[in-house]
């Protein structure tokens, strides 16, 4: 399944993360942890694009997000337990595959350096789904609002104003958390 992914977000801290779970608190739809085990390449970083595995809810989904005008255009497809190890091992066929080998990809060169672990709480809004994400990866937790929209043009007037009351200034994106991750990933290898 594609679809084209139009998100603001904007990093937290500890303090005004809660005091929006507090204020959300009787909206939350879905309360759950998942964790995404990101892989790299050469080629990935080279082309914009992120892979992970996520699982939730002892479900996994295979993801390929790549850069799509102003946006991110995901596939994503459910993995079985079975295909999620045999993807692990490099065993595995399929769209994503296909993609990533046209693209000069090769599945056995993949390198699984981390895996991130998100507590994400979803508020479900007429304009999206507002995300408040705790995110824990290497030696590293922060605090992140992400707000997944429909519409660029109302999602984003309705993000602003969900952040104003807090005083949270937005210019662009925070990086993203995968981002995130290989920074301190290697940060902590120099």
């Amino acid at each position: 399944m594609q679809q084209l992914e139009i998100e603001y977000k904007i990093l937290l801290t500890q303090d005004i993360f809660h005091q929006i779970l507090h204020d959300y608190q009787n909206k939350i739809t879905k309360d759950y942890i998942q964790i995404n085990d990101y892989f790299t390449h050469p080629i990935l970083s080279q082309k914009k694009y992120m892979l992970r595995i996520r699982t939730k809810n002892n479900q996994y989904e295979l993801t390929l997000k790549r850069p799509y005008q102003n946006h991110r255009l995901e596939t994503n497809l459910s993995l079985t337990e079975t295909e999620k190890n045999l993807f692990l091992q490099y065993r595995l066929k399929n769209e994503i595959t296909d993609i990533l080998e046209n693209d000069g990809i090769k599945i056995n060169e993949l390198q699984h350096p981390f895996s991130l672990t998100t507590h994400r709480y979803d508020i479900q809004l007429p304009e999206g789904v507002l995300s408040l994400d705790e995110n824990t990866y290497l030696d590293q937790h922060d605090y992140e609002l992400e707000f997944e929209v429909n519409d660029e043009t109302q999602g984003f007037s309705q993000f602003l104003k969900i952040i104003e009351p807090y005083h949270l200034h937005y210019q662009h994106n925070c990086p993203s958390k995968v981002a995130r991750a290989f920074e301190a990933y290697k940060n902590s290898h120099k």
